[in-house]
């Protein structure tokens, strides 16, 4: 069984006297520094639970101390030596360490492991009476009970210096500036009911869950039997208060992993929405890019056929042409032009012809460069261009030709056939590539009728038979 509650605090001063120790002094046997306790035999480095060394922070509590003021008299005085600057708080575990090692070892470290467990809980207390002035915990194992030492005070120099005590705090209230023996009983009195509160407020938040009584059977005049009684009820009830933080701490477990798996759940929606998101947005842009693509295809396209369309029109304009010097050029055939070609009549009339046709051209070399300006940079379509220009000029060429260059064209009808032919490519509608090669086609030939002819001119042959 348990047994019942022990915890008590005391307030310590810088230096200390005969009847109380300082507080250096007692964080150095918090501590187990050398020579600071002589009543553990066997002593063990402590196991802090909070904070570091009782040492160093006791030092910090007496520098703050030492720069802090009191109100005295309605000035700021230092402190005096004797005056409590910090509170040293011990609490013992009612089941002794001989208890504990005659446990069998399952039983030996669940019980170690409740004894931390109280230690915890104890400091947890100590934190909510003290707000922000707990500074250092430690569990001592080497003593007749495990017990927890813990140092509360104020880092932090002030210039209004208050005891932390809350007993000291109580009796100043109720005392006031009484001196008298009234005035002290007063004080007293509501010192012991504040220590009292505190007991009862730890037993309350603290030992009761542990199965710890609030007071001891010698302290009630209890028999055996009723004390048994009584700490059968507290360890039942520890024990249920056990099972229900098992409990308790099992459903926050499964709270826990439960909101870990909503979260996982959560962030794969969220990844999975993100993917989604960011798929539509790709085919999104894909299809833009697609729909603009198609856009320029049908613009290139229209401009294709704008431009197909305004060929057409210059070729017929060329073929109307044709025709028109044809039908000169053909009543110049035969005899009569034959006169008029030894009058000299028919070159007039023929360079007339020539520069009249030679103007039509270049009014459609000048719509053709127009239309090059306009011509989009694709290579198809410049290629196509290329090949309209190059038709152009060489239509240009076939219907260029003279009677003097190429006296071949001087025989009868051969002018005439010259132009027919030339009409009749015009008129098969071939592509511009497929129009420029058949018209050099038809240059070359010109040219190959007319260096037979002189061929033939000044071989000895012809000669002779001239």
């Amino acid at each position: 069984m348990a047994g019942y509650q022990f915890i008590h605090y005391e307030a310590y001063a810088r230096n200390g006297n005969e009847k109380k120790r300082s507080l250096i002094s007692i964080a150095e046997e918090a501590d187990r520094a050398p020579g600071s306790h002589p009543h553990v035999l066997n002593p063990l480095p402590p196991e802090t639970l909070l904070g570091n060394s009782f040492v160093d922070a006791a030092r910090q509590l007496v520098s703050a101390a030492d720069e802090s003021r009191v109100n005295h008299g309605g000035k700021k005085r230092k402190l005096r030596k004797d005056a409590n600057v910090g509170i040293g708080l011990i609490a013992s575990h009612p089941t002794s360490l001989n208890d504990i090692h005659a446990l069998p070892e399952p039983d030996r470290q669940r019980m170690i492991d409740d004894v931390r467990d109280w230690a915890e809980d104890v400091i947890m207390f100590a934190q909510a009476e003290f707000p922000d002035l707990v500074r250092v915990a430690a569990l001592h194992w080497d003593e007749t009970h495990p017990h927890i030492h813990i140092l509360i005070g104020n880092t932090d120099p002030t210039e209004d210096f208050e005891v932390n005590h809350k007993g000291e705090q109580a009796r100043r209230r109720a005392q006031g500036n009484d001196r008298s023996a009234h005035g002290k009983k007063a004080g007293n009195d509501a010192y012991i009911r504040e220590m009292r509160r505190f007991q009862d407020r730890y037993h309350h938040e603290v030992a009761m869950h542990h199965g710890q009584a609030r007071l001891g059977p010698g302290r009630r005049r209890l028999t055996r039997a009723q004390w048994q009684k009584e700490q059968a009820q507290a360890d039942a009830l520890a024990h249920s208060k056990r099972l229900a933080d098992e409990v308790q701490s099992k459903i926050e477990n499964d709270l826990a992993d439960a909101a870990m798996q909503a979260q996982v759940i959560v962030d794969a929606s969220q990844q999975e929405a993100k993917h989604q998101r960011k798929k539509s947005e790709q085919e999104r842009v894909q299809a833009e890019q697609e729909r603009q693509q198609a856009e320029a295809l049908k613009q290139q396209a229209a401009e294709e056929a704008r431009q197909a369309s305004e060929l057409k029109a210059q070729t017929e304009q060329v073929k109307s042409a044709l025709d028109e010097r044809v039908r000169e050029l053909s009543k110049y055939d035969g005899m009569f032009g034959k006169v008029l070609g030894w009058l000299g009549i028919r070159q007039r009339i023929e360079r007339k012809a020539e520069a009249k046709f030679q103007k039509q051209i270049a009014g459609l070399k000048k719509e053709v460069d127009s239309l090059s300006a306009r011509i989009d940079r694709d290579d198809a379509v410049k290629k196509q261009h290329d090949h309209a220009v190059g038709a152009l000029n060489a239509l240009q060429k076939v219907l260029s030709v003279s009677v003097e260059d190429y006296p071949s064209l001087k025989e009868k009808g051969a002018l005439e056939a010259h132009f027919e032919y030339i009409q009749k490519i015009i008129d098969m509608n071939l592509p511009v590539g497929r129009l420029e090669e058949e018209l050099n086609e038809r240059m070359d030939s010109l040219r190959l009728s007319q260096h037979q002819s002189c061929s033939l001119a000044t071989s000895p042959s012809s000669k002779m038979s001239y």
